[in-house]
């Protein structure tokens, strides 16, 4: 398990890379999978403590995007 502080980091880097990923983004069903993959690891290496943490910080990113995902469903983590 890392620390937060490890997490947040993967999470800024994560966070960083969404509005240009998006931007250039060819077809929106793409997205999920690729962001969920990137989520999962990061979720399976947070302790018990951490999980909820992760998960609200990979939510805010998603509701902070939402426009630019407009199409697509919410998808749960």
């Amino acid at each position: 398990m890392k620390p937060r502080v490890q997490l947040d980091a993967e999470l800024d880097r994560l966070a960083i890379m969404l509005p240009p990923w998006l931007q250039h983004l060819r077809h929106e069903a793409q997205f999920w999978p690729q962001f969920n993959a990137l989520a999962k690891e990061i979720l399976d290496q947070a302790g018990d403590e951490d999980i909820q943490h992760v998960k609200g910080r990979l939510d805010f990113m998603l509701r902070t995007h939402a426009c630019r995902l407009s199409g697509i469903s919410h998808h749960r983590l």
